[in-house]
């Protein structure tokens, strides 16, 4: 039994998937299969990268180290990486390193497609499928040359329209409104050049301002993740929360 226990824990190294976006790989055996979050690497393993992939690793020691270079690497070429790091130097702006890394490579992935829905051009910011748990969220568009467009809000499931604003700016704060909005529910919107409803294809996105139980739920995982005894890592686990749940903004 001691045997086996030994030879058990000779496949696994040290490193932990910590976080990741695009389509990375684990390579074992000589077959793909998809990372999971928390799942130590194997030693024979090899984690294989390609455009718009990003991982994030940390060692035994909860040391975080991202990788977003196309490629395939090994335990060995980890070890290496993090001898680079320098475990006994690590600063608040190495976290924060990360933690930026984390947000921008998982917008490329949104802007790419990758697991959401594809977006158009004109529209930016909220992405797809965005979480609120403000009560304030700004709504921001392309138009360089301050053209007359409609900001159009529907309700997701009846398509009714508490709003079709005519706007000659590119962005527009929005504030929760009992009368026209309610929590919980899915919204879909975008900017049209006519006031009437946009042409089959056009392109909307889905938010919804989250329900007072989700939020509850959402704050007790901060909470949980806040007793943490590393400060800066239990940051990078705050930020990994919001993007896993699609929160917008990320704070």
């Amino acid at each position: 039994m001691s045997f086996l226990s030994a030879s058990l824990v000779a496949q696994v190294s040290e490193y932990k998937i910590f976080y990741f976006s695009g389509l990375p790989k684990i390579v074992d055996k000589g077959k793909e299969i998809n990372p999971v979050r928390d799942s130590y690497i194997s030693s024979k393993s090899t984690i294989k990268l390609t455009a718009n992939s990003y991982i994030v690793l940390t060692n035994k020691a909860e040391v975080p180290m991202g990788i977003n270079k196309p490629g395939e690497y090994s335990v060995a070429d980890l070890n290496e990486i993090y001898k680079n790091v320098g475990n006994s130097n690590l600063t608040e702006e190495f976290f924060d390193y990360i933690a930026s890394n984390m947000i921008e490579e998982d917008k490329k992935v949104r802007r790419s497609g990758g697991v959401y829905r594809a977006v158009g051009d004109i529209l930016q910011t909220p992405f797809d499928e965005a979480i609120f748990v403000r009560d304030e969220i700004q709504f921001n568009w392309s138009n360089p040359n301050e053209k007359a467009l409609y900001l159009k809000i529907y309700d997701a499931e009846t398509w009714d329209q508490p709003y079709n604003l005519l706007l000659t700016d590119s962005t527009y704060n929005l504030v929760f409104d009992n009368a026209k909005l309610e929590r919980g529910k899915e919204y879909a919107w975008t900017v049209y050049h006519g006031q009437d409803h946009p042409q089959q294809g056009t392109i909307l996105r889905v938010f919804t301002f989250a329900d007072e139980q989700w939020k509850l739920n959402f704050n007790s995982q901060i909470e949980e993740i806040q007793e943490g005894e590393n400060d800066d890592m239990n940051k990078i686990k705050t930020i990994r929360l919001y993007l896993d749940n699609n929160v917008y903004p990320v704070e």
